[in-house]
């Protein structure tokens, strides 16, 4: 921290757990696909089992039941085919990947898979947990994903830890931007889907977006000045 951040040009542009328009979220084929269109990497989620398995997955349910109350082999008999966090070592030395855990209280689990991968930033919704790696001195960057306003973002950031924030994108200005960026701390809003939100976040200053048209948005930004 303390260093004065240069704003990425062009905008970077990840894929929003991969291709998922052109094929299932959080799966290999959808960012194999996200990669092959050109984008700069890709945005997945992470659970964590009852039998300490990490896997790519959203929703809070797998049917009525929490998916982080399931062990890999229940999730199995269930015919659900879900990619685990092991899945994404061969991708680490090749794209940039964002790694967002769902809930925090496994970080030495994720510890024990990622710590030794580049190019992965962490980030939460939950907040607690990203501190919690802060405090640890880990060796990759850490991101705060949020859904509205957070009053202060930089100050908040700054101290938690975090480089990177991830708000929806309906809540960032031109003023948001600027204090991240004075706190050296980048953004990447989540999930602008149409040219006019591409445009405006990037004359804001935004340093990537990420979006479920990944292949749409790196033709979009080809065509920019």
């Amino acid at each position: 921290m303390g260093q004065e951040i240069t704003v990425t040009k062009p905008l970077l542009i990840f894929g929003h757990r991969g291709s998922p328009k052109r094929f299932p979220e959080n799966t290999l084929a959808s960012f194999d696909q996200a990669l092959r269109e050109g984008a700069d990497g890709f945005e997945t989620d992470l659970r964590l089992l009852t039998d300490r398995t990490a896997v790519l997955y959203h929703d809070d349910l797998s049917g009525d039941d929490d998916i982080e109350s399931l062990s890999s082999i229940e999730l199995a008999g269930r015919g659900a085919v879900i990619q685990r966090l092991t899945d994404l070592e061969a991708y680490a030395a090749k794209t940039t990947m964002i790694l967002e855990v769902k809930r925090a209280k496994w970080e030495d689990v994720l510890l024990e898979h990622v710590s030794s991968w580049p190019n992965v930033i962490v980030a939460s919704f939950d907040h607690s947990g990203i501190a919690e790696f802060a405090r640890r001195g880990v060796p990759f960057p850490l991101g705060l994903t949020f859904h509205g306003c957070i009053v202060d973002i930089a100050g908040y950031a700054s101290r938690i830890g975090a480089t990177w924030c991830f708000p929806n994108y309906h809540y960032v200005d031109e003023e948001m931007v600027s204090s991240l960026h004075a706190a050296s701390i980048r953004i990447a809003p989540w999930t602008p889907n149409r040219t006019r939100d591409w445009h405006r976040l990037r004359e804001i200053g935004c340093d990537g977006i990420i979006t479920d048209y990944p292949g749409e948005a790196v033709a979009w930004r080809r065509l920019q000045p």
